[in-house]
């Protein structure tokens, strides 16, 4: 065999066909990995099992409300009768919440002592526990009754309203003890006298309530104070007997306590 024959044959051997091999491999390597990137090999894996989509939202829990206190709570004034208790039945319905009827157990005239021994019953203790959205309306009655700070605002402001927070903080104390996980609503004050003469001196004290009352309650996370003064600071919607609230007041009322439930 020819001896250049032979140089050749070496050549290729030792060179050539390991170059062409290397090669080959390479561009094999080549086109896996790029089907491996543009995801053509393997087998897919579902990394969200079926249904945990669904999972991931818990389930709606139903709203079940009650109200009490006095006849704001009750809805007086309202002509339509549906008070913030109804009115907030609808508002919930219209946002497609399930919710309860609301329970209304607000007694007109009700005052923050008559609250406090109303709150000591069983069957009421039994309600409140069995609800987890709990509206209060009280104290009112306890600072416009009596010496009607409408003509003569008393001497101390700071010590009736004082007076009448410590009743306020002990039916909260009751109502949280009959329903420990319970979102409660306190409804804010008012000025309902804004127009008469003494209208600026009442809106000052109805803002130091207010204020007063948010701090005596601010411990409690599950508390909030729905604030209603803007509500008649501006335009007229009180009811015709010019001290509770008229269908709008009362819808405007309702449609705040739904936005934060």
């Amino acid at each position: 065999m020819a001896p250049g024959f032979l140089r050749a044959m070496r050549r290729f051997l030792f060179w050539h066909l390991p170059l062409i091999a290397a090669i080959a491999a390479g561009l094999t390597f080549g086109a896996g990995f790029y089907s491996f990137l543009r995801g053509e090999t393997g087998t897919p894996v579902d990394l969200i099992p079926a249904g945990s989509a669904a999972a991931v939202t818990p389930p709606q829990q139903l709203v079940s409300p009650i109200i009490l206190g006095d006849s704001l709570a009750r809805g007086a004034g309202d002509a339509t009768g549906l008070g913030i208790g109804g009115r907030l039945d609808a508002e919930l319905k219209r946002r497609n919440l399930q919710a309860k009827k609301t329970t209304n157990i607000a007694v007109n005239g009700t005052r923050t002592a008559d609250l406090v021994r109303q709150l000591d019953s069983a069957n009421v203790r039994r309600l409140l526990g069995e609800s987890n959205v709990i509206i209060v309306s009280i104290g009112g009655n306890d600072l416009w009754g009596g010496t009607d700070w409408r003509n003569a605002p008393p001497d101390d402001p700071e010590m009736v309203m004082d007076g009448v927070l410590e009743r306020v903080g002990r039916a909260i104390e009751l109502i949280r003890d009959a329903s420990p996980q319970a979102r409660i609503y306190f409804i804010g004050l008012y000025n309902p006298f804004a127009s008469s003469p003494s209208g600026p001196q009442l809106s000052s004290l109805v803002a130091r309530w207010n204020a007063k009352l948010m701090e005596r309650l601010s411990a409690d996370s599950n508390v909030t104070v729905v604030q209603t003064a803007d509500i008649f600071a501006h335009r007229d919607r009180l009811s015709l007997d010019r001290f509770h609230p008229g269908d709008e007041g009362y819808a405007l009322i309702a449609r705040r306590i739904a936005d934060s439930i």
